[in-house]
């Protein structure tokens, strides 16, 4: 194991009470897409809290938080999702995403320098409902990004599970195109 490896891990078990208590203070406090005031403010305050450049309000996005280290090489940036779904509040996970996102960030900040990384922790509102992403995307926040990762719960536990979002398909319909609400009679495809 690496001295970063064992750093990080160090880290993540240092944070693990906090980002329990951020976990479950958004689970109980759940906020709808583009309202999510207090579940940004508590994401940016442990950052700030934890060494980060925080900009708040960022890109023009009211709820969007952006958490900046220094650093000057590849730039890594970390989603947070903390928006609620209308009457089942976060049974999506966000608030798991969410303190996830923070853990990774804060847990990266002491290496980053030295391993020549730049971090972000992006707080991307409404993604059940409002295209968070695409805003902040239009918006140029993910402009002169090398990687950008986030965690998703699942409803099982299963290593190496594979997700749709690193697949590539290439599928080729043929048939006669329509325009499914206004003249769905006239096509004829999959």
């Amino acid at each position: 194991m690496s001295d970063h490896d064992a750093l990080v891990i160090q880290r993540v078990d240092e944070l693990a009470p906090r980002l329990l208590d951020l976990s479950h203070a958004l689970f109980a406090d759940p906020e709808l897409a583009y309202q999510e005031v207090r579940s940004a403010a508590r994401c940016a305050e442990l950052l700030a809290d934890g060494g980060f450049d925080v900009e708040r309000e960022a890109y023009g996005v009211p709820t969007a938080f952006a958490a900046r280290s220094g650093g000057s090489g590849p730039h890594v940036v970390i989603c947070a999702e903390y928006d609620a779904l209308p009457g089942v509040g976060h049974a999506c996970g966000h608030n798991v995403i969410a303190a996830s996102a923070v853990g990774a960030g804060l847990a990266l900040l002491p290496i980053a320098a030295d391993a020549g990384l730049r971090v972000t922790v992006l707080g991307t509102p409404a993604e059940e409902a409002g295209g968070g992403k695409v805003d902040l995307i239009r918006a140029g926040a993910f402009d002169g990004v090398d990687v950008a990762m986030m965690m998703h719960p699942a409803p099982y536990d299963e290593p190496g599970s594979v997700g749709l979002a690193i697949e590539e398909w290439s599928v080729v319909v043929h048939g006669k195109a329509s325009h499914a609400s206004a003249e769905p009679q006239l096509g004829r495809n999959a």
